[in-house]
């Protein structure tokens, strides 16, 4: 008897390059340097340029500039300032905010913190840690609606 044939499953960090356009646009929002930089180097490899602010305050100024260019926003939740929830609920009344998919990201990934982001505004929510085919698989559901 031989063994039924296995499909073999295109990745997710695969699949999600034809859904994206030409030269695509990220902007993190990180208070950690090494958080930023391993996203960074994913979103890199998925074939985004990425922007970057240490916290929502920061994000709110640096991002008006470049909203238009924008394809999506990754935001922590855990950041001094501003964090990721009170980053979420400006943007969203920012006159400026032209509606760019808005994703939370944090180790507190508890049902209770998911809810509350959604209602916020957020699109998604990414649990930390990550890697590449997590963070395609987010996009994937986001890109695919």
């Amino acid at each position: 008897m031989s063994a039924p044939a296995v499909e073999t499953a295109e990745l997710p960090s695969v699949k999600v390059q034809a859904l994206l356009p030409k030269n695509p646009k990220a902007f993190i929002v990180d208070d950690s340097v090494p958080t930023r930089r391993i996203f960074r180097m994913i979103l890199e490899e998925l074939g985004f340029e990425v922007n970057e602010a240490v916290n929502g305050k920061a994000a709110l100024e640096k991002l008006k500039g470049v909203i238009a260019d924008t394809l999506i926003v990754f935001s922590d939740i855990s950041m001094p300032q501003m964090d990721g929830f009170e980053f979420c609920f400006r943007l969203m009344q920012e006159s400026w905010y032209d509606g760019t998919p808005f994703v939370l990201v944090s180790t507190e990934s508890d049902a209770k913190n998911v809810i509350k982001g959604l209602k916020l505004g957020a699109d998604d929510f990414l649990p930390k840690p990550f890697d590449k085919d997590i963070v395609a698989q987010v996009l994937m559901r986001i890109f695919q609606r």
